[in-house]
């Protein structure tokens, strides 16, 4: 009976925790990309804390946003969801924000109004339409469905959204179904339907985006996981290769790429404190998936990020000093 009740209480807390059902709703039936974070929660946590004590929000853009429009993501938003359907390449595009929050509905639409927005009501919702400065002919939106709910995309998915906000059409049920696992068990998460190697173009990196365009990751159709703060910091991430063959070839490189490092542990400091942290990486494959875990103590990964932090920004030495 003891365990039954853990399960009940374990089952309740995951479901307080999955994403909204009122923002999931509002998502595109075709989205294969869909991603969350519980702001409020991570937040929340020391080493959600330690990183935002460590981001630079004394930027005059950030400071100008937030004069203007009242608005402080880190402290109004309480979860976010991004959700794309990736028809790269096509008109029938689209990509959508929507958030969960506390908003200051008419300051923030007098801060669009005065920076030019084209003000379109759709269903009865004011839409604050704009040109992004990179492309004049695509316009974007905002909206607020209401003092908590706000909507950011290209105008399309944004008045799609607010039309399905009373409708019945969701996600399909196997894309919903791993959403809500996902997000049940994360403070960030993420769930995708395209092929890994489709993401190659975003990357930054040139020789980030070429590895990611090689045989083993193109094989990988879909992907999930996420991350889970807290004492201790969980990260947890699913593969679906194209055979039972990849998803051991992913395990088997994982796993190589995790002994070169502990190899190299007494060599290098950084090597050294990166092992550390793989101690406890579990990565293994069943049929044609691969799932990967790892939980490391918070306290550990601050006390790494600090010591990164010393080495990009080593202390200047006094210049000895003057003798008469």
């Amino acid at each position: 009976m003891k365990f039954r009740h853990l399960g009940l209480i374990l089952a309740v807390q995951a479901a307080a925790l999955a994403a909204d059902p009122g923002l999931l709703k509002m998502v595109m039936p075709d989205a294969k990309v869909v991603a969350g974070i519980q702001v409020a929660k991570s937040r929340d946590s020391l080493f959600g804390q330690f990183v935002l004590s460590h981001m630079h929000l004394d930027d005059g853009g950030f400071k100008k946003f937030t004069a203007q429009t009242g608005l402080d993501p880190l402290r109004d938003v309480s979860e976010v969801l991004i959700a794309s359907n990736w028809e790269s390449n096509s008109s029938e595009n689209r990509w959508l924000v929507l958030a969960r929050g506390v908003f200051d509905v008419h300051k923030i639409a007098h801060a669009a109004e005065v920076n030019g927005a084209r003000i379109v009501n759709f269903q009865g919702v004011d839409v604050y339409a704009y040109s992004s400065r990179a492309n004049s002919e695509e316009e974007n939106g905002v909206a607020f469905i209401d003092a908590s709910t706000a909507l950011l995309g290209d105008l399309g998915a944004v008045k799609g959204a607010i039309e399905r906000r009373k409708g019945t059409v969701t996600l399909n049920d196997a894309v919903l179904a791993k959403v809500n696992d996902v997000s049940g068990k994360n403070d960030f998460w993420f769930v995708t339907l395209v092929p890994v190697s489709e993401f190659a173009g975003a990357m930054p990196d040139a020789n980030l985006s070429g590895a990611m365009q090689g045989n083993l990751l193109a094989g990988i159709s879909q992907a999930s996981g996420g991350v889970r703060f807290g004492d201790t910091v969980a990260f947890s991430a699913e593969a679906v290769a194209r055979s039972d063959k990849d998803a051991q070839a992913l395990v088997d490189v994982v796993k190589f790429v995790a002994s070169m490092v502990q190899t190299n542990r007494q060599n290098n400091a950084t090597a050294g404190q990166v092992a550390t942290l793989l101690d406890g990486l579990d990565c293994k494959a069943a049929g044609n998936v691969t799932s990967i875990s790892l939980a490391i103590p918070e306290s550990q990964i601050e006390q790494m990020l600090r010591s990164f932090q010393q080495e990009s920004h080593p202390a200047r030495k006094r210049p000895p000093a003057l003798v008469n």
